[in-house]
């Protein structure tokens, strides 16, 4: 691999480049420059041998989120310069059979690739185009006519789980699922998780509840989706998409165009432009790419633009959550329940199956608490599909306990740190077995939470505040604390493969994807530490699957403790079978070679006692007793059931003027444990990027839709992302307690800052709000909601002298 670009390599605060190991050194992104300068492509700019002659894909999309599609006509586009092929539902026989989930969900909710007999929601695609030029495709489609007849529209979470309307009745126009056609279940409700309540376990003195509503976002990346593919002739599909699960998304093209996996060849490619879990499930214009190629024999390239992914691409978040929690007057919590109602969208994926997968196994969140009972129903309605997103099927639900553990506080007259102290899992009960019968791995809560008050001089904060009240300043203040953990992984493992080459660099390959990780850097300094080899000299080779036979892909914060141990152990594996190749080298036997990843001159492998006659990586591959097999060993590493928790503990303090309702976040500490952190600097940027996305959310983040289904929110001039000026600088301390569940003690990071930022910037709204007589509001906080809580409390501020 050619030396790091001038300016990148090791970064100013790194440990001394000739310590003993490179992981822990704060080695910058190698990729970054490609970024920085626009030379790494997106799929827009993708140049492929396959790709030559391109053809452009455009869609015609429902203006209705729910109507039945009585006529169809593309005689004038077909008709039009530069089109290809013109394609609607009834022109092929590709029938899904499923989503990401299978197992899960009744075959009659799976995604068509267009649009069957009825629209589910507004930007659907009903007809594709596929023409020489994206702007013959784009105008062909004005050509289309679609007569609709519009039906209600279900937008309302306790609406559709009443099934008074239903989304997919018995003959609603949609070609059977199955060889023999099936009945539709007559219901909205895609999935429930359903546990026994026990009223004993509630009857305690102080019993509270309390309903949150968390509303859809959209994971917002910089390249919306987009795909281009080829058929090569020997009937193999070759398929790039800006994809974070290329492994995953190959079955599901397999399946729908019943092609062997092994002749499906799936990228994404090195420039994906930001995933945040959005792209963990595929959209219909994906899946229907590959039949466009096939009819028009070309290949053909789809790239999505902001106003499409605004109508169509998949969002997150979209929960009702009913918590009940019953404690003592002592502030000790006994029992809590949790009802929730889950938005799967128009079709059920991702979305709806993470209240089972993640919710229910954390839901008594990092505390002591006897008794938890948690309940999920999700409903499909006519909007977007619901798929993931940072900090998914956690971090809405995880916020809301702790708006909870604070109103338990507010309710009781006890500090709601105190109330934190009193329940939190202590480090000395560790490894834990929670109320919902999973493990936590060794960490320190109430110490992090400590050391973050302290970070922050949390009595003097709350002194700041009490002056600013008493004096009747219009600008009040408020001070939101939120300890947290989340379940990383969720089960399942990675492949990885290493390869030492025959000039002594190195290669590793792993079923990861990177979009923005930082993988490229992580793998070579594991590698290196293993292998003795520089990380400038190892090369890696993720995002295909050509280079893997499985992976899961970069999503619930599992790459590191998946990808990242499989790359370790399959270093190891090299060694050892190096080893035997130096014995006969040097006439001795393997159990006698010792292997020093520090020997001088590269000269690694030599018999105990005798360091002075030793041998290289490139003496031994080039040696006429090993072939190049030798040096090659992969791995595949899956967790079980150790899932680990990362945690931490983040405080926000904020500003509101009570006058405009305007929120300003003043100071933001962020204590937070990784495990083992293999490149700081790596850890660093995803909790930055992590803390902004839950400031975001807070501050007004927020997909509206009218009762009819009709999007409000299209463009970045109504979708409130935040932005740079609206941060202080973010105080992040380190907190490191190694896992014991991996034996590189690293636990996740990705969606650590999102999970810690909401629940610690909501609270401090709140803790604002109730001093001025504010019990609840929901997210998002924008200033007209919160100037209208103020007003609807008759809260009248005092101009304050100054």
């Amino acid at each position: 691999m050619a030396e790091l670009p001038s300016g990148f390599g090791p970064g100013p605060d790194d440990k001394d480049v000739t310590a003993d190991r490179w992981v822990g050194q704060r080695l910058t992104r190698a990729e970054d420059v490609g970024y920085l300068r626009g030379e790494t492509p997106f799929i827009a700019d993708l140049r492929h041998p396959l790709l030559e002659d391109v053809a452009h894909v455009s869609f015609v999309r429902s203006p209705f989120a729910h109507a039945h599609i009585t006529n169809i006509d593309v005689s004038e586009a077909m008709a039009a310069p530069g089109v290809l092929d013109v394609v609607t539902a009834s022109d092929h026989e590709i029938i899904p059979t499923h989503s990401v989930f299978p197992e899960y969900f009744d075959a009659i909710f799976a995604m068509p690739l267009l649009a069957e007999g009825r629209a589910r929601y507004v930007g659907q695609p009903v007809v594709a185009i596929v023409a020489d030029s994206e702007a013959a495709a784009v105008d062909a489609a004005e050509l289309v006519i679609v007569d609709y007849e519009p039906l209600p529209a279900v937008m309302d979470l306790r609406e559709a789980a009443s099934n008074a309307t239903l989304i997919y009745p018995v003959g609603s126009g949609a070609r059977a699922r199955t060889p023999s056609s099936i009945e539709a279940p007559g219901t909205n409700v895609a999935m429930e998780h359903l546990h026994p309540h026990t009223p004993a376990a509630f009857e305690a003195p102080v019993v509270l509840s309390q309903n949150f509503v968390n509303p859809r976002q959209l994971p917002t990346p910089i390249e919306p989706y987009g795909e281009a593919c080829a058929w090569d002739s020997d009937g193999s599909l070759h398929v790039w998409a800006a994809t974070q699960r290329p492994h995953g998304f190959r079955t599901q093209l397999a399946d729908y165009y019943g092609v062997a996996e092994s002749k499906i060849h799936v990228t994404a490619p090195e420039g994906v432009g930001g995933g945040f879990g959005g792209k963990v499930s595929r959209t219909p214009e994906e899946h229907v790419l590959p039949l466009l190629a096939q009819r028009t024999g070309r290949p053909v390239r789809w790239v999505q633009n902001r106003e499409e992914y605004f109508l169509g691409g998949t969002q997150g978040r979209g929960e009702e959550i009913l918590l009940t929690l019953a404690g003592g007057h002592d502030g000790r919590i006994v029992a809590l329940r949790s009802e929730m109602l889950k938005d799967s969208g128009s079709c059920p994926g991702v979305g709806a199956n993470l209240p089972s997968r993640f919710n229910s196994l954390g839901a008594g969140g990092p505390y002591d608490i006897a008794h938890v009972e948690f309940e999920a129903t999700s409903v499909v309605t006519n909007a977007p599909q619901v798929s993931a997103f940072r900090g998914a099927g956690r971090g809405p639900y995880l916020a809301a306990l702790e708006m909870m553990v604070d109103r338990y506080a507010h309710h009781i007259g006890v500090d709601p740190v105190e109330v934190r102290r009193r329940n939190l899992v202590r480090a000395e009960q560790m490894p834990f077995t929670s109320g919902t019968g999973v493990v936590f791995d060794p960490a320190d809560y109430v110490g992090d939470l400590e050391t973050a008050l302290d970070a922050i001089d949390y009595p003097r904060c709350r002194r700041d505040q009490d002056d600013r009240l008493a004096r009747g300043d219009r600008v009040v203040m408020g001070i939101g604390v939120a300890t947290y953990h989340l379940m990383t992984v969720g089960g399942g493992g990675e492949d990885a493969e290493v390869t030492v080459e025959a000039d002594g660099t190195a290669v590793v390959r792993t079923g990861t994807t990177s979009q923005g990780h930082g993988h490229m850097a992580t793998w070579a300094q594991i590698a290196a530490d293993e292998l003795g080899i520089d990380p400038a000299d190892i090369r890696v080779e993720e995002g295909s699957t050509q280079y893997t036979a499985d992976g899961v892909g970069a999503v619930g914060s599992r790459s590191m403790q998946t990808a990242g141990v499989a790359v370790q152990t399959a270093a190891r594996g090299v060694i050892e079978q190096t080893k035997r190749i130096a014995a006969d080298l040097l006439e001795a036997s393997p159990t006698d070679i010792v292997f020093d990843p520090n020997g001088p001159d590269g000269e690694r492998f030599h018999v105990a006692g005798v360091p002075s006659k030793a041998l290289s990586w490139a003496a031994l591959v080039h040696s006429d007793a090993a072939t190049p097999q030798d040096f090659t060993c992969g791995d595949h590493h899956d967790v079980g059931s150790d899932n680990s928790f990362p945690s931490g503990c983040h405080i926000a303090v904020v500003e509101v003027d009570t006058e405009t309702g305007a929120v300003k976040l003043v100071r933001y500490v962020a204590v937070d444990d990784a495990g083992v952190r293999v490149n700081p600097l790596i850890v660093e940027g995803q909790l930055h990027g992590g803390i902004a996305a839950g400031v975001g959310q807070v501050l007004g983040e927020v997909m509206r839709y009218d009762p009819d289904g009709n999007p409000l929110t299209t463009s970045f001039l109504d979708y409130g992302i935040a932005t740079i000026d609206e941060f202080p600088p973010l105080e992040l301390v380190e907190s490191e307690t190694a896992t014991t569940f991996n034996e590189l003690g690293a636990k996740g990071v990705g969606e650590s800052g999102v999970i810690g930022a909401v629940p610690a910037m909501h609270g401090a709204v709140l803790d604002a709000l109730r001093r001025c007589g504010v019990d609840h509001l929901d997210l998002p906080c924008t200033p007209q909601r919160v100037w209208s809580a103020l007003r609807d409390a008759e809260f009248r501020p005092t101009r304050s002298e100054g």
